[in-house]
């Protein structure tokens, strides 16, 4: 039977796993929050589509304009800050 205080694996092997777990969540960190960006953008749109018909009853154009503009603009902003991401990646002077 082992003490508590005892471990199956070394200290410097639980902190090269510990490191390589931080230096992945560093490395990721930046793109965990594009598909959030990205889908409340449309509902955004969306939403703003719906309550402009609303007031305007004129269902179902502005709603579809919403969408459309709100898919749009979530995609030009995935595809600047990815491309962003990537030339910080590969450009040697970052």
């Amino acid at each position: 039977m082992s003490s508590p205080t005892s471990s199956p694996d070394p200290p410097d092997s639980r902190r090269k796993g510990s490191r390589a777990r931080g230096r992945a969540l560093r490395e990721a960190g930046p793109y965990l929050g594009l598909g959030t960006t990205l889908a409340a953008t449309v509902l955004a749109g969306l939403g703003a589509g719906y309550w402009l018909d609303g007031q305007l009853g004129t269902q179902p154009w502005f709603l579809l304009g919403g969408g459309t503009l709100g898919v749009v603009a979530g995609l030009v902003y995935f595809f600047r800050a990815v491309t962003d991401l990537w030339k910080r990646r590969t450009d040697p002077r970052h």
